[in-house]
């Protein structure tokens, strides 16, 4: 059963309404994200959108942005890290520079988030129940009994065979797919509006991914879920998104309806992703690899940042900065070849 948690945004000190996508649950505008101390940019220019309901999957190789974009989302950002210009904003209202007290009464109760590896985010001693009653205790004020029976409804909603039993082991008697199912729980339990989920499935067999996402289609469909869903596999983004954010070094390179992305790639990038990921098959055999290697974090690059490793770069693709192009319904793609198909 799932708790009424749809009301208002609390009120942020210092947060103020944001005009461009109320209506949606989260709306970046223009993220820059610095590393080093302000150093360097490793992330560039990132808008995008999620709407209620809908799973976004960010898809890229490891060190393209897609975790700094979502731990700028959470306002997680690691030490050394900074927003350094653009808007993050969640259900209409600039979240961008909130105070870490505020950050605070969003996490949970509207705001949850499973990561790659949950055992690292559980105490090795407390029995899983205790953990997410402590949660339901403190962010919705429920007694002891109303918490343990809530946890109950919820390891059953997300498909743990013999709550109870599970309710009273520690994390290291459980098995990966089944700590992933207790963090969706835990992520879960204040009937947020918005799901992040940062490669969840990357250590989990293929049997178990299977089920993780169909687990997280089921809490879309039931709750009204917005996912934003990352991952560095194209095959597991396309069996789960709605829309498809493809990152390289940093930038959007396309975006689109995930049918769309998979049956007319336009940017050479996402064509050779969709090549490496054998999209339909999760059978694990000997794929092709993308050659060469991606810049270094924060490198400046004048161009288009994959021109390096593209195997159809013309000298126009290093002349200065490209810009991203509408290519289709809501499907854009940042690259000269795509930009000189289109009528303008």
């Amino acid at each position: 059963m799932a708790i009424d948690n749809r009301n208002p945004l609390p009120d942020l000190v210092g947060a103020a309404r944001y005009e461009g996508g109320a209506d949606d649950v989260l709306c970046l505008d223009d993220l820059h994200v610095s590393v080093h101390n302000g150093a360097a940019t490793a992330v560039r220019g990132v808008s995008l959108r999620v709407r209620p309901g809908e799973i976004v999957g960010l898809v890229g190789e490891s060190g393209s942005g897609k975790t700094l974009t979502c731990r700028a989302v959470l306002g997680v950002l690691p030490p050394g890290c900074a927003v350094e210009r653009g808007t993050v904003s969640f259900g209409g209202v600039d979240v961008t520079s909130l105070s870490r007290r505020n950050w605070e009464r969003l996490h949970g109760s509207h705001m949850g988030a499973v990561f790659q590896d949950p055992a690292s985010y559980l105490n090795p001693v407390l029995t899983v129940g205790s953990q997410l009653t402590e949660v339901l205790r403190v962010k919705l004020g429920l007694g002891r009994r109303a918490a343990h029976r809530h946890a109950l409804e919820l390891f059953e909603a997300v498909g743990l065979h013999q709550p109870e039993r599970v309710f009273h082991q520690i994390p290291p008697e459980l098995s990966g797919g089944m700590l992933q199912r207790v963090m969706i729980a835990i992520a879960i339990s204040c009937d947020p509006q918005l799901l992040v989920a940062d490669e969840p499935t990357t250590a989990l067999d293929v049997t178990i991914q299977a089920e993780v996402l169909e687990l997280l289609r089921d809490l879309r469909d039931q709750r009204g879920l917005a996912v934003l869903f990352v991952s560095h596999d194209l095959a597991v983004i396309t069996q789960l998104c709605d829309r498809i954010v493809v990152f390289y070094a940093g930038e959007i390179v396309e975006s689109g309806p995930a049918g769309e992305i998979t049956e007319r790639p336009r940017h050479p990038y996402t064509q050779a992703l969709l090549r490496v990921a054998s999209v339909g098959d999760f059978r694990r055999r000997e794929l092709e690899v993308i050659a060469g290697q991606p810049p270094r974090v924060g490198e400046d690059i004048t161009g288009c940042r994959f021109a390096a490793r593209c195997p159809v770069a013309i000298p126009e693709c290093g002349a200065g900065p490209v810009r991203s192009v509408q290519v289709g319904d809501q499907h854009q793609v940042r690259c000269v070849h795509a930009a000189k198909t289109v009528v303008t």
